[in-house]
């Protein structure tokens, strides 16, 4: 495994933080204007709006292929969003109340490939990415080069939607469990209703749900990390504190399936770091059949010099993850440092 430092981080985090704030502009606009409809579309549905004999091409398979892709860090093949496709002449009424909506056109009218972002269109939350070009050479590198672009935003739009809902509804239990022991303030999902707490840890769980849907918090040194470093660390505390039924069991991670990326701190975080770690990849049960995604949040508490970690995991057999997962991991977006100090 590639050894890679998590922190300091500061200039890794400058791409991610210029794509989310190309469509800012547009939006705030519309809220100007006034629109006031909610989105009428379900979590991850995307709306694809093109000549759907143009997407049986090379460079509509392009567009298609990005829409579709896998989410990363899943046991099994799971795609980022549902699309629909349309025609333009049927762009109306109804489609245009989606929360994610690509609108894709070539022609000779543009001069050259662009993407153009627009937010609070029609509805509230949307996302609307247009994609032009003067003809299917051009279209197909636009969608190439930006293609984590293109997904970055969605992901963020559906995080947003995510995080609304977890503001209204979230599990008490947990946040206070959370503000006691580690001076933060957090929105799990409001089915996580168990707490068992440990020494610098405490591991959450949707007991009504056969333990689907489980958060887990603890601290480690402030240090320089490698990923190697981090999944070492994580299976060092899960081993002390997610043991299995037998002395021979304990919760691990599979060190073949991690990666990482760098995600802009929260505005409404204390945190001084400039970015959060994230750590996705599988667990399992040592010497057991259970296992599943996770999803691991690593971020600098200098006020109390440790790394606060915040992690989703599922235990879901034979279900779809990808709703659990992003749930999870919208709740880990949640996290404020409270100004407390560690207790």
């Amino acid at each position: 495994m590639k050894q890679s430092p998590l922190f300091p981080i500061r200039l890794l985090i400058l791409p991610l933080a210029i794509v989310l704030l190309v469509g800012c502009s547009d939006g705030q606009q519309q809220k100007k204007k006034g629109v006031t409809a909610s989105v009428q579309s379900a979590p991850y549905e995307l709306l694809v709006v093109a000549n759907k004999e143009w997407l049986q091409t090379t460079a509509g398979k392009s567009l298609m292929d990005v829409v579709q892709s896998d989410i990363e860090g899943l046991p099994q093949s799971e795609p980022s969003f549902r699309p629909t496709k349309i025609n333009p002449a049927n762009f109306d009424g109804v489609f245009k109340m989606y929360g994610n909506i690509v609108i894709a056109e070539i022609g000779g009218k543009h001069k050259q490939a662009e993407m153009r972002v627009s937010r609070n269109l029609y509805c509230r939350p949307q996302l609307i990415v247009f994609l032009t070009a003067p003809n299917d050479q051009t279209f197909t590198e636009l969608v190439s080069n930006r293609r984590k672009q293109i997904l970055d935003m969605f992901n963020e739009q559906e995080f947003e939607r995510e995080r609304n809902v977890l503001k209204k509804t979230h599990s008490g239990i947990v946040s206070q469990q959370a503000q006691r022991q580690f001076g933060i303030d957090i929105h799990a999902p409001a089915d996580i209703d168990q707490v068992k707490a440990g020494k610098d840890f405490f591991w959450a769980s949707a007991s009504k749900q056969d333990f689907r849907l489980n958060i887990c918090i603890y601290t480690l040194p402030l240090r320089e990390l490698t990923l190697e470093d981090f999944v070492a660390a994580r299976d060092s505390v899960m081993k002390i504190n997610i043991p299995g039924g037998h002395d021979n069991q304990w919760m691990e991670t599979d060190s073949r399936t991690v990666s990482y990326t760098i995600r802009p701190q929260s505005t409404q975080s204390q945190s001084r770091t400039s970015g959060v770690m994230v750590v996705r990849g599988l667990w399992d049960m040592r010497n057991d059949a259970m296992g599943g995604p996770f999803v691991s949040y690593i971020q600098a508490d200098e006020q109390n010099q440790r790394l606060l970690v915040t992690e989703g995991f599922v235990f879901a057999p034979d279900e779809k993850k990808r709703p659990l997962i992003r749930e999870l991991e919208a709740a880990l977006q949640t996290v404020k440092f409270a100004g407390n100090t560690h207790k």
